[in-house]
């Protein structure tokens, strides 16, 4: 194995460890449902305020599975729901905003387990190096939006057995699924 493929073959070697730490020291009201919801919210709002059709395009959700999800949340009080008919705006209620915090603080706290070992100095060189290979990547014509989440399908047998496409099961390379990404929010 040449040099470049060793080391591109480490760099996702650690970016899977990374991920799989973050899933299990991270919070995990984050991942799906109301948890997602209010995360799209809070981060992609000047005012704390979404329409159904930004949700359904950030969370890759059917617009049915946004309204349920969303008064789900009404119900619990992080979310109030203005002009409910067709199209609907989401906006964070206090408790919302409180909930939000404090899983921020916990990813936080989790990312800060994960990067522990390395200094500042190294932290910062991490992010240039990270940096110049999407640079790079985006300069050879690479595009970063044929990563798209898995949705599962005929051979995942997770699906079978639960009766219908609920998401990819975890496994959905070995089923011929495609790409599985998370969604990144910056």
């Amino acid at each position: 194995m040449a040099d470049s493929s060793k080391l591109i073959h480490d760099l996702k070697h650690a970016a899977n460890y990374a991920k799989l730490g973050m899933r299990d020291l991270g919070p995990r009201s984050f991942k799906k449902g109301q948890g997602a919801l209010i995360k799209v919210v809070y981060k992609f709002s000047e005012d704390s305020t979404v329409c159904k059709e930004k949700l359904e395009r950030v969370l890759g959700w059917r617009g049915k599975d946004v309204r349920h999800v969303a008064e789900k949340a009404e119900r619990n009080g992080y979310v109030t729901i203005q002009d409910p008919e067709y199209k609907f705006l989401v906006s964070l209620t206090d408790k919302g905003k409180q909930v939000i915090q404090k899983r921020m603080k916990a990813e936080d706290r989790a990312a800060d387990a994960i990067l522990e070992a390395l200094s500042a100095e190294e932290r910062q060189q991490l992010q240039n190096i990270t940096e110049k290979i999407c640079k790079t990547c985006e300069e050879l014509g690479v595009d970063y939006s044929q990563i798209k989440e898995c949705k599962g399908g005929k051979g995942c047998r997770k699906q079978k057995r639960e009766g219908g496409r609920k998401g990819c099961c975890g496994h959905g390379r070995r089923h011929g699924h495609g790409a599985k990404a998370v969604i990144v929010i910056k």
